[in-house]
């Protein structure tokens, strides 16, 4: 973005986008954060990078399930009380 703002041409090919058939879907609009979250954690916690490879099954998606979404949600938590106690 930083390039063809500043009209610069850049050696960097462009990234290729690719939809994962089986990323998981939550269940109703509510969880959609938490899901997004986990989501992200689950990328950022695979130095193998075969999140690909997980995520692109059509035929058996991925499901999260409570505890997966719960894990999420404390991680969350502890991560904002530590936050709230650094600030005081």
């Amino acid at each position: 973005m930083y390039n063809s703002h500043t009209r610069k041409q850049s050696s960097h090919k462009s990234p290729i986008w690719k939809n994962l058939q089986g990323t998981p879907r939550q269940p109703t609009n509510v969880e959609c954060g938490y899901y997004v979250m986990r989501f992200m954690r689950d990328i950022i916690h695979d130095p193998a990078l075969a999140f690909k490879k997980k995520f692109d099954n059509k035929k058996k998606p991925v499901l999260y399930t409570q505890e997966h979404i719960d894990e999420v949600r404390l991680e969350w938590g502890e991560f904002v009380n530590k936050q709230l106690q650094n600030n005081n």
